[in-house]
């Protein structure tokens, strides 16, 4: 039976779906694509799911193998090739990879782990399965499974548009598959960059007269550090969208002064439910108000709860005490609600720094350290500490030719008023670049 992806492909036809490598792709050639993996898999794999881990050094074939897996009702794991080896490896184990798809073809993985219980549950539903992991940045990978009929299904509703749209993140994360699914499902084009660095992505814009271009706070900061506005033509952007972490106040003026021509439209979602359809408040406010009708949501305890059909089944490394037995998903994202129903993201549940029995959070300390002149970028944490348990701690990505102890008199006098003394940074680095980590987020 002929999917509704595949009347999609078909109907979008010669139109170009993707610019990648020193390649134009076609929606027919995405379709080909697809049958020459599904024709590599069958003789393969049975009418029971099996893991197949995906390893493909481009965006648009890792893609097309997730939609081939898809058809064959398997479970993809996409893998990114910029991920260490045994990084790629302990993915295999912990998701039970059975075969592992790549350029070379499909090589057999001999599994030593078996993720049967969960994927049981797909096999009732006659649904295929995607494994996706979690950065780690605050503990080991999580390993989670979504059922992949679901989340795609959620696309069905995008309207066809002819926009031209920058592909950062890759087919392993969320926000990469958001961004090429509402891409593909309206008929649109990504283009891939030939690097993912500030400067390539000035030149994709140019090159190809990008419109949308969705990117994380930290790329954001990134491409005015490396002043991309000025280097090249980006008039052609209309949209720039970002998520996948908190934007700072200050970098959202500054990149508003920057590109004055485009709207600026905050993202958000989570590796556990997809991306969740929102609307900003303004193009310079970081209040949204969430405008999804498969998409139930609460604030408890100042954390937000979300509900929706494309919730993960379940962890395959991790407890699950943050998936409610009804349905509900624990985001551990902390935010401020407003009485007029608006919401602002204000950090993660496990930032909390604890400081001899005061808490305070780093997005608090955050903020008043990005109104000194000269800080390009802040990045505040907890260190231990012998007597009060833990410090505040800081990173200051700065060009200013101050030393450290000049900049250590600068933030605690800058502080002193605005902060309590506990939340005024005790230990202070100096870097003169962003670190950033392979998800495009703050290093």
């Amino acid at each position: 039976m002929v999917s509704w992806i595949d009347r999609q492909f078909a109907e979008f036809g010669a139109k170009v779906a993707c610019y990648e490598r020193g390649r134009t792709w076609t929606y027919d050639d995405l379709a080909s694509e697809v049958d020459r993996f599904e024709a590599l898999l069958c003789p393969t794999v049975g009418s029971e799911p099996v893991v197949i881990a995906i390893r493909m050094a481009g965006t648009m074939e890792a893609l097309a193998a997730i939609f081939a897996i898809r058809r064959l009702k398997q479970v993809a794991l996409p893998l990114s090739l910029e991920m260490p080896e045994a990084e790629q490896v302990e993915a295999q184990r912990i998701a039970g990879a059975a075969y592992v798809l790549s350029e070379e073809g499909l090589l057999a993985e001999p599994s030593v782990r078996d993720a049967s219980g969960l994927i049981d549950q797909l096999a009732e539903r006659g649904h295929a399965g995607l494994i996706l992991f979690s950065s780690g940045t605050s503990g080991e990978p999580k390993g989670m499974l979504h059922d992949l009929d679901a989340l795609l299904d959620r696309y069905q509703t995008v309207r066809p548009r002819a926009d031209v749209t920058v592909q950062l993140l890759l087919a392993d994360h969320i926000g990469g598959l958001d961004s090429a699914f509402r891409t593909f499902f309206a008929g649109s084009t990504l283009v891939v960059p030939e690097t993912r660095t500030a400067v390539a992505v000035g030149e994709a814009v140019e090159r190809h007269q990008v419109n949308i271009l969705p990117a994380s706070p930290t790329f954001l900061n990134l491409m005015l550090l490396a002043h991309v506005p000025e280097k090249f033509n980006c008039s052609s952007l209309e949209v720039i969208a970002y998520g996948a972490e908190p934007m700072p106040a200050g970098l959202l003026a500054r990149l508003v002064k920057s590109f004055p021509q485009a709207i600026f439209q905050q993202k958000f979602g989570t590796s556990e439910t997809g991306a969740v359809r929102i609307k900003s408040q303004r193009s310079d406010s970081l209040y949204f108000r969430i405008k999804d009708s498969d998409v139930e949501w609460r604030v408890q305890d100042d954390e937000l709860w979300l509900k929706t059909s494309s919730r993960i089944l379940g962890y395959l490394n991790a407890d699950e005490s943050s998936l409610e037995a009804d349905g509900w998903y624990r985001t551990g994202d902390l935010v401020e609600e407003t009485d007029d129903g608006y919401l602002r993201i204000i950090g993660r549940q496990s930032a909390w720094i604890n400081v001899g029995g005061q808490k305070v959070h780093p997005a608090e300390v955050e903020r008043v350290l990005a109104e000194i002149e000269g800080v390009d970028a802040c990045s505040v944490f907890s260190k231990p500490a012998a007597v009060t348990g833990s410090m505040v701690a800081c990173v200051i990505v700065t060009s200013s030719d101050r030393d450290l102890r000049s900049w250590k008199r600068l933030i605690r006098s800058h502080c002193r008023g605005r902060l309590a003394d506990w939340k005024i940074p005790v230990s202070i680095e100096l870097r003169d670049e962003l670190s950033i980590t392979d998800r495009l987020k703050r290093g």
